[in-house]
C-alpha cells in the first residue's frame, strides 16, 4: 500500500509539500523525508500525534521514549488506514511549533524503492524561531503597577488617589503559590 500524504504548515501560508511512502515504512522514515524534503538538520526531539478529524490529538508517536513505543517501532499501516486521516508533526516541542498532515490518497497494489517528496510549494517553515531578548520574570509589585496603569488608562485626565492603587501589604497572598528568583 502507497500512502500519499500532504503536510502544510500552520505558520508559513503559502508552504505545502506532498509525501510518498509505503505503508510498512515506520514513523521514523517518515520523520527524515520531512527533514530532508524541508532541509532541516536534526534538531530536537520530534513527536507524531495521530488525531481525530478536529486535530485533537488521540496518540503520540515520539522520537525517544521510555514509555511508548516510538518511531523506530511503529509501522505507517498499523495506525493509518483511511484517506482523510489527520497527523501533527511537531519538530520544535518547546515553541509547539509543527506541522499539519493528511493522508490524501491510498493507493493500492504499488509500491515505489524508497519514500519520496512528490511536490513541494513554498518555503517551509525555518526550523528554530528567532529568539529575541528573553524578558526577566517580573515582580508583585511590577505586575501590580502595571494593573493600576491599565485600570487608570480609560480614565486619562483623572489622578488616582492613594487609597485608588493597589497596595501590595493589603492583598493577602496566602493561598497564592508565588515564587520570586
Amino acid at each position: 500500500m502507497l500512502y500519499t500524504i500532504t503536510a502544510v504548515s500552520p505558520e508559513v501560508e503559502d508552504f505545502a509539500i506532498e509525501l510518498q511512502i509505503e505503508s510498512d515504512a515506520t514513523f521514523a522514515e517518515l520523520h527524515d523525508l520531512i527533514r530532508r524534503t524541508c532541509l532541516w538538520e536534526k534538531h530536537k526531539p520530534s513527536t507524531f500525534y495521530v488525531c481525530d478529524e478536529r486535530w485533537r490529538r488521540e496518540r503520540a508517536i515520539p522520537e525517544k521514549s521510555l514509555e511508548d513505543d516510538t518511531m523506530d517501532e511503529v509501522e505507517l499501516g498499523d495506525l493509518l488506514d483511511d484517506e482523510g486521516q489527520r497527523l501533527q508533526y511537531i519538530f520544535d516541542p518547546d515553541e509547539g511549533r509543527g506541522l499539519l498532515l493528511e493522508v490524501t490518497h491510498i493507493s493500492y497494489g504499488k509500491h515505489i524503492d524508497a519514500p519520496l517528496c512528490r511536490r513541494q510549494h513554498g518555503t517551509a517553515p525555518q526550523l528554530t524561531t528567532e529568539s529575541h531578548d528573553v524578558a526577566q520574570p517580573k515582580t508583585t509589585e511590577q505586575l501590580l503597577a502595571e494593573l493600576n496603569a491599565a485600570a487608570l488608562a480609560d480614565d486619562d485626565d483623572i489622578e488616582p488617589t492613594d487609597d485608588e492603587l493597589f497596595d501590595i501589604e493589603e492583598i493577602d497572598l496566602e493561598g497564592f503559590d508565588f515564587t520570586e528568583e
